[in-house]
This record gives structure tokens, sequence and C-alpha cells, in this order.
């Protein structure tokens, strides 16, 4: 499973408006999404899903973000205005623990250029926290349930034959082709290395209802051979707001979850 951090998701899931608003999964639009129509057939799709899909009792590890701050810049910059080096050590050491390292004049460059410099960004890594994933398959589709912590996936199912997607609240999506290659990941220094699988935006509105859904659903493939399934959303049912975001990793080589 992931024995490293995973960087570079700034954000990894980002809020999103239910007017609108920005796409998620922002610092992987390295590779463009690309709509893949209903014309697939149906084999098509079952043997594209079924790799990435989870079994009935599966362990699966929680991933959080945590704050990382890098001083590469910062660092090149304080040294040639002639900056204190031992300053800059001390800060580092702040920043490797996920604080801000604070501004001190010392450093010889503005304040202004110090936090335009200091890169932060957000790391990706297991919470120490399992849970079992809970699944119904049929011939034809695979619905979420929940054993305990998996709450967000309830009631969402997929359609084996269509690759479409439906939701709790009625609304569907159809599935878009993700893909990073390895020069990519390479070229942006992104431990996560190359990846490739599907996501499900969700998008829609019911006036008479006072419901409204702004999702945003993904199952990728890693290259250490796990598989990351997140789900974040912002909704309205019955008049009632409420948002939630889960992000699971999972081996694809049975319910251990240290299984490489």
């Amino acid at each position: 499973m992931l024995s490293r951090p995973l960087r570079r998701l700034a954000p990894v899931l980002g809020v999103l408006s239910l007017c609108g608003g920005a796409g998620v999964w922002s610092a992987w639009s390295l590779a463009a999404t690309v709509q893949i129509g209903p014309q697939t057939n149906a084999g098509d799709w079952r043997s594209k899903l079924t790799p990435l899909l989870p079994v009935s009792g599966q362990m699966a590890q929680v991933m959080e973000t945590r704050a990382r701050f890098s001083m590469t810049e910062v660092r090149r910059r304080v040294l040639d205005a002639g900056g204190d080096p031992r300053l800059l050590d001390q800060m580092q050491v702040s920043a490797e623990r996920g604080m801000a390292p604070l501004y001190d004049k010392r450093v010889k460059i503005s304040e202004d250029d110090f936090r335009r410099y200091l890169v932060i960004q957000q790391e990706l890594q297991p919470s120490g926290k399992l849970v079992r994933l809970s699944v119904l398959k049929s011939s034809s589709r695979l619905t979420f349930g929940d054993a305990g912590g998996t709450a967000l996936l309830r009631g969402i199912s997929l359609d084996l034959g269509t690759g479409e997607m439906r939701f709790p609240e009625g609304y569907s999506a159809l599935p878009e082709a993700f893909n990073i290659t390895a020069a990519q990941a390479a070229a942006a220094e992104d431990p996560l290395g190359k990846r490739s699988g599907y996501v499900w935006k969700v998008r829609g509105n019911t006036p008479v209802t006072f419901t409204a859904l702004n999702g945003h659903f993904a199952l990728l493939s890693l290259s250490d051979g796990s598989v990351l399934i997140s789900y974040n959303r912002n909704g309205i049912v019955n008049g009632t707001v409420s948002s939630g975001n889960l992000i699971l990793n999972f081996s694809r080589e049975g319910t251990n979850p240290n299984a490489k």
C-alpha cells in the first residue's frame, strides 16, 4: 500500500460551489480528462471498471491531507541575497513539522517575496484508520453500502454495462477517462507517479424539492498497484445543506490493506 506521502494534491478535493465553481483535483489537471460517450459497448466498460472495483469486505485505508511547506525557492532567494543560512535551517525544521515558517527580516528578502516563494502544498497520507468496504454486486450493477465509516458512499451505484453512476439524490453521471503518464508525473515532481482511471462529475438541481448535488467521484489505479477511491460532494436534500469528503486507498490483491 502507500508507504510514502502522496504530494502535490493541492487541494486534493476542493470544495465545490453548488452554483458551479472550480473543479476538484486541480493539481491533477496535468492531463485533460476525455469524455467517454455512451457508444462504448457493455463488454468494454465491464473490463475497464472491474480492475478498479473493491470486493465486499475488503479493507481500505482512510487517507487525509496535511499541510506541507516547500522552502526550495525561498532558500535559493535568501542565499542569493546574503541571508542567514542558519535561520533557513530553523525554518526548514518548522516546515518539515507541517508548521508555516515565520518571516524574519534577517533573510534579507521582503516579506511579500518570502510569502511568494514559500510553496504550500498538501500531502495525502494514511490516517491510520481502516474501514471495511461494503458493496453489493450483481451481473450488471455494483452498489456501495456502509459497514461503518463509509456512509458517504452508501447508495451510490455503478452500471457495469454503461459506466453510468447514480447517486442517492437522484442524479447520475457518465465516466470520463483520466490518465497521467510517468513523464508528466516526473516533470511535476509528483510522487503519485503514473496513474489512470475514471472520474464522474455529477451536477443536478431540482428546485421543486429543494434538492441539488455537485460532486466528484474518482476511481484511480496508482503506480504501486493500489486503487484510490474518492468522493467529494456538496448537496442540498429537502432543503438541508450538507457536504462530505472521503478518500480511501485499497489493494487490488485481496483484503489485506498492506498487500503489495
